[in-house]
């Protein structure tokens, strides 16, 4: 097992290797995130802990592990999603067919189901907690907090009604 100084010492060299193994290098979302990456439509995480230690979310233990001792990895490519999930289904029933965050309607093409409270910060995978946005909209919505997520909801609504 590594420590978190070590990967430290490694962390760009990591992030370039991730890139050319095809995994989509993304950014840390707080202070204890040391990597984050996509591969194969999962979100894998290397986390560090105020004892020095480390914790390894989805692809990330193999994927260091490969980079370490310098062995093959590739990343999997990206899962292709059903159209129209029974989810997704379910949300446009609910709600109807506008974006939650721009308030436009969204295609079957251009569809995803945001999580108000995301799943990492707790919230639970269960429509309650979805709705309809674009996927331009939920990737540029990012990981916000759920107040944040209905504060630019509500900004853009009136926004709309003023012009």
């Amino acid at each position: 097992m590594y420590q978190a100084s070590q990967i430290a010492k490694k962390v760009t060299s990591f992030r370039a290797w991730l890139t050319s193994a095809g995994a989509e290098v993304l950014e840390p979302t707080n202070e204890w995130e040391m990597v984050r990456f996509r591969s194969g439509g999962e979100t894998s995480i290397i986390y560090r802990n105020a004892a020095g230690g480390v914790k390894y979310t989805g692809a990330a233990d193999a994927a260091y592990k490969a980079f370490a001792g310098n062995k093959p990895w590739r990343a999997l490519p990206a899962t292709q999603r059903k159209r129209s999930s029974p989810m997704i289904r379910a949300i446009r029933k609910r709600d109807g067919d506008l974006c939650f965050f721009c308030h436009e309607v969204v295609s079957e093409e251009t569809e995803s189901a945001e999580h108000l409270v995301s799943v990492t910060h707790g919230g639970p995978n269960h429509i309650s907690n979805m709705f309809l946005a674009h996927k331009v909209c939920n990737a540029k919505a990012g990981h916000l907090s759920a107040p944040e997520k209905v504060k630019l909801s509500i900004k853009v609504a009136l926004k709309r009604k003023i012009t």
